[in-house]
């Protein structure tokens, strides 16, 4: 299970900047459980937090310096207020945290906090404009880099959580996931929509969360528990690692967008699934399947948040997610052969539904397993794994955990 995170980063903070943090916050990873790859077509998605999270201590400077410190690299993130946005590598940990202190710095500047000082503007030194403050900040994750679990979205969230309370910014939970969701499409390179980034914001212990991408709209559901349904939820890390700023996910993006166009509509979410069964011959055979993709994982979504939300049809939530996964293999073509492995063997193994999480190519795969046949599933999945020469996978049971917060 994770570590005691606050410790370490506070421990962190100390050696590497010899003077006390101001708090610590922290926000977790997620599991997609349906509707990947929709949130940019106006879609939903259906997802959980889980236990693993990412954690920082900070502290605020006088001097408008910024350090970053990471128990994850050997490297520093050094800038500073002036120069913060020119600064910030690409493709590289350090455009996630410094991106999110940018992103969260550009907010205040558009939305300034009542108090702000007058004189910071050359150009008008009578209009409102926040100077912000230095930092000091050190971070770590327990969430596996590249799983497919928003280890990205959950440094996001730690970073715009704590600057939200010490800046005295007053965000709601869209206004934060939006500061993510920006620093991932506009400053790393990863172009992604919202649903991530609302999950670990808005998560609770043992709720799960509904996203609609088209009206912003966030559902908290109950989640029925692992005691009740007999069923747990587990993840397994494949060890077999994505980056969200691969070129491959930008190019399916563009395909759904080329659809959408085709078709004469804004979004994929305005199709219905005959309409564009209908309209085959005006798309490119691979556009074609990425768009049916976007159109049958809305439905189900939106089928499977209804059976959830009535508790009805355990079944047919099982056979939608399968449904899922055989998409996302064979129209979005975003599975791998060891994801696929380990789906065939959950499956073999008992599990009453198993699919990949997130936006695939590598990462996790998400099963429900009787509680009582865990451990026989854990120890199978090792011993596969160790047979076919790949990296022990992260095998964990767990129960919906709660999103961005402060821990001390």
């Amino acid at each position: 299970m994770s570590r005691d995170l606050t410790t370490i980063v506070c421990d962190g903070f100390r050696a590497a900047f010899d003077r006390e943090p101001l708090g610590v916050w922290s926000a977790p990873g997620r599991v997609s459980i349906m509707g990947d790859h929709t949130d940019l077509q106006d879609g939903v998605g259906y997802a959980c937090a889980i236990p693993l999270r990412s954690s920082a201590a900070i502290a605020p400077r006088e001097d408008g310096r910024i350090r970053i410190v990471t128990d994850l690299s050997t490297d520093e993130a050094v800038t500073d207020l002036r120069s913060i946005s020119s600064e910030i590598p690409t493709q590289d940990w350090r455009a996630y945290p410094l991106g999110a202190v940018a992103s969260m710095l550009r907010f205040a500047r558009e939305n300034p906090p009542e108090g702000t000082r007058g004189d910071g503007d050359e150009t008008d030194p009578g209009v409102p404009f926040f100077l912000g403050t230095g930092l000091e900040i050190f971070l770590t994750t327990d969430i596996p880099i590249g799983a497919g679990l928003a280890s990205s979205a959950s440094i996001c969230a730690t970073i715009s959580t704590a600057l939200n309370d010490f800046w005295g910014l007053g965000m709601n939970v869209e206004e934060l996931a939006e500061v993510g969701r920006q620093t991932e499409a506009d400053i790393v390179g990863a172009p992604g929509g919202l649903t991530d980034h609302i999950t670990v914001h808005a998560a609770r212990s043992d709720e799960d969360v509904f996203f609609d991408a088209r009206g912003s709209d966030v559902s908290i559901l109950a989640a029925t528990s692992s005691a009740e349904s007999g069923l747990a939820r587990v993840l397994i890390d494949t060890k077999e690692s994505h980056r969200n700023w691969s070129a491959e996910f930008a190019t399916r993006a563009g395909d759904c967008a080329r659809a959408a166009e085709v078709l004469g509509f804004q979004t994929l979410r305005e199709v219905r699934p005959a309409e564009l069964d209908a309209a085959a011959d005006k798309l490119d055979e691979v556009v074609f399947r990425r768009a049916r993709h976007v159109v049958s994982e809305i439905a189900r979504t939106l089928e499977f948040t209804k059976l959830m939300r009535t508790g009805e049809s355990p079944e047919e939530r099982n056979h939608l997610l399968a449904a899922s996964q055989t998409s996302l293999r064979e129209d979005f073509e975003v599975s791998t052969a060891r994801i696929d492995f380990t789906v065939e063997l959950a499956t073999y193994l008992g599990a009453a539904s198993a699919r990949m999480t997130g936006t695939g190519l590598g990462g996790s795969v998400f099963v429900m397993h009787p509680v009582d046949k865990v451990e026989e599933l854990r120890e199978s999945v090792l011993s596969a794994y160790a047979e076919q020469g790949w990296e022990a996978p992260l095998v964990l049971s767990f129960e919906p955990e709660a999103g961005a917060r402060r821990d001390r």
